[in-house]
C-alpha cells in the first residue's frame, strides 16, 4: 500500500504539468471565438425589403423625436452643409467671371491698353513682333496668365458640375468633389512658380527710356514680380483668391 501511495505522488505532478501545459494557438483562438461565424455568418437581414422596412422604421421614429445631444455632437454634423454649398458656388462663380475682367493693363502719356484673360492671348499676339524685338522671354507674361485664366474657367464650370450634379451616394459625392478641389492646389503651385521666376525678371531693353519719355507704367531696366503687381488686373486677384477658398475647402471635405 505505501508503495502504491508513493507511485500515485509521483503521477500526480505528471498531471499537473500536463493541465499547466500552455494552449497552442489554435486551440486559444477557437477558445475565445473566432471560428465560430468565420466565412459562413449569415446576414442579419431575411431580404432587402425586410432591412428597408427597419430602416424605414427608424427614420420614422428619428424624424419624431429631438435629440438633446446627438444632433449638436460634430459626429453628426454635416460636412457640406447649404451655406457652404452657396459659398463654394459664388467662388466658382468668381472664378469664371474673372477670366472675362481685366488680366494685364498697360498706360502711357498717350494711351492705354487692357487685355482680359481668356482673350488675353489673342489680344496681346497683335504686339508679339513688336514684344519679340524688346525680348522673346517677355512673352511669359502673356502666356502664364493666359493658361491661368483658361484653367479658372475650366475649374469653375467642374465645380459648379459637381457641386450640384446629384450622386448614387452622399459619400460618393463628397469624394468626387474633394479629389476634383483638391487639384486646385496645383494650379496655386504654378502661380507660385511663375511668381519665384518673375523675382528674377526678364530684362527689357530701353525699358527705362519708355518709361521716362513715354511715362509708361510698371517697366524699368526688366520686367519682375513687381512690374507684374503693377501691371496685373483684379482678374488675376480674383481668381487666386477663389482658387485659394476651394482648395482649403476640399481638405475639410
Amino acid at each position: 500500500m505505501a508503495k502504491e501511495k508513493t507511485k500515485k505522488k509521483k503521477e500526480e505532478p505528471e498531471e499537473n504539468s500536463e493541465e499547466l501545459k500552455p494552449l497552442d494557438e489554435s486551440t486559444r483562438f477557437r477558445y475565445i471565438g473566432f471560428d465560430v461565424f468565420g466565412k459562413s455568418s449569415r446576414d442579419f437581414f431575411k431580404s432587402k425589403e425586410e432591412q428597408k422596412k427597419y430602416e424605414e422604421s427608424v427614420e420614422k421614429y428619428r424624424s419624431g423625436h429631438i435629440s438633446t445631444f446627438r444632433e449638436f455632437t460634430a459626429v453628426n454634423q454635416d460636412v457640406l452643409p447649404m451655406r457652404d454649398k452657396i459659398v463654394l458656388t459664388i467662388s466658382s462663380l468668381v472664378l469664371i467671371i474673372s477670366c472675362f475682367l481685366p488680366w494685364l493693363s498697360f498706360e502711357s502719356n498717350w494711351t492705354s491698353m487692357t487685355f482680359s484673360g481668356l482673350i488675353g492671348y489673342f489680344q496681346a499676339s497683335q504686339f508679339s513682333d513688336v514684344i519679340s524685338l524688346f525680348n522673346p522671354n517677355l512673352m511669359i507674361f502673356v502666356y502664364v496668365p493666359t493658361v491661368m485664366a483658361l484653367l479658372a474657367f475650366i475649374f469653375g464650370i467642374i465645380t459648379l458640375v459637381l457641386l450640384w450634379l446629384p450622386a448614387k451616394t452622399f459619400e460618393g459625392h463628397l469624394k468626387r468633389l474633394k479629389s476634383f478641389m483638391r487639384l486646385g492646389w496645383y494650379v496655386l503651385g504654378l502661380w507660385l512658380a511663375f511668381f519665384v521666376v518673375s523675382i528674377i525678371g526678364v530684362s527689357l531693353p530701353f525699358g527705362e527710356w519708355m518709361a521716362e519719355n513715354y511715362g509708361v507704367k510698371g517697366v524699368g531696366s526688366s520686367v519682375n514680380i513687381a512690374s507684374f503687381a503693377t501691371l496685373s488686373g483684379i482678374g488675376v486677384w480674383m481668381s487666386i483668391a477663389a482658387f485659394v477658398l476651394n482648395s482649403v475647402k476640399a481638405n475639410d471635405l
